[in-house]
């Protein structure tokens, strides 16, 4: 009786720890990146003059386009990227093919994109990104 109660434990942590490792995949939809996105702020402390847009297409090209509101000026920057075997990892790569930026990929669904900057270093900061409709 003790080892069938045993095994019953057994099977439900095992269950239990397949459906939390299973969580994170069911967030990274890599097929849902393709398109336009903009960077939102979450924090109601601070004050953004602008804003950044990124638009990711299928032949692994990016275009960021940053609007600075204070300076009246758009800029547009093209980008190559790559995403890592695991759909985890994002590296975008300018012209001349220089690393850029590099991001851990913690949701991507049909809305929204979170990034961690993976490379702290590198002066870009986390990022949360929702699709835009035009």
């Amino acid at each position: 009786m003790r080892i069938i109660k045993l095994y019953g434990m057994l099977l439900f942590l095992l269950v239990t720890c397949s459906l939390n490792s299973c969580k994170k995949d069911d967030e990274i939809n890599i097929a849902q990146l393709a398109g336009k996105w903009y960077v939102t702020n979450d924090d109601p402390n601070l004050s953004v003059d602008g804003s950044i847009n990124y638009t990711f297409n299928t032949d692994k090209t990016c275009t960021i386009n940053i609007y600075d509101a204070l300076a009246n000026r758009d800029t547009a920057i093209h980008r190559t990227y790559t995403i890592s075997m695991d759909n985890n990892l994002i590296t975008l790569f300018n012209e001349k093919g220089y690393y850029t930026e590099q991001y851990n990929i913690l949701k991507l669904t049909s809305k929204e994109m979170k990034w961690e900057n993976a490379s702290p270093k590198d002066g870009n900061s986390d990022k949360r990104l929702i699709r835009t409709t035009d």
